[in-house]
């Protein structure tokens, strides 16, 4: 099997373990619980790093994104280095909800994790790290 396959086969396990769990102890949709773990995890930033973080496409990154506004959970401002973009950034009430999402979203890792040592865990991320970073992806 390639290399493609597998990434996309442990894709869609990962997808479906994070949309249970955003359902189940979260209450809320993956989409939302995914950019709330972004914004939380790296801070204000821009849609296109939320999509890009998330891995959302931008159509539905922009769309959650709109949603969280309508809902409070998220806030946006002015960039105050470049005019024309703007940066969001989690409200109070977004603040609150990410302290769930993250250890929902740990536990959803320590599961895909699970067949896994220690020491094999570490090279697994050092290794896609580095497959990541030849092709230009930065991942912080």
């Amino acid at each position: 099997m390639s290399l493609t396959y597998r990434l996309k086969a442990l894709t869609k396990i990962a997808d479906r373990l994070s949309s249970e769990l955003s359902r189940d102890k979260l209450g809320v949709p993956y989409p939302e619980a995914s950019i709330i773990g972004v914004v939380g995890t790296f801070g204000a930033q821009t849609i296109m790093d939320i999509s890009r973080r998330s891995n959302l496409d931008k159509s539905q990154t922009s769309r959650t994104v709109e949603a969280l506004l309508a809902k409070s959970v998220l806030v946006r401002d002015q960039s105050p280095v470049d005019g024309r973009s703007v940066i969001i950034s989690l409200t109070p009430e977004g603040k609150k909800i990410f302290k769930k999402v993250a250890p929902t979203m740990y536990r959803r890792d320590q599961d895909l994790y699970r067949a896994l040592s220690e020491q094999e865990m570490e090279a697994l991320r050092y290794l896609l790290d580095k497959l990541l970073a030849s092709h230009g992806w930065n991942a912080a």
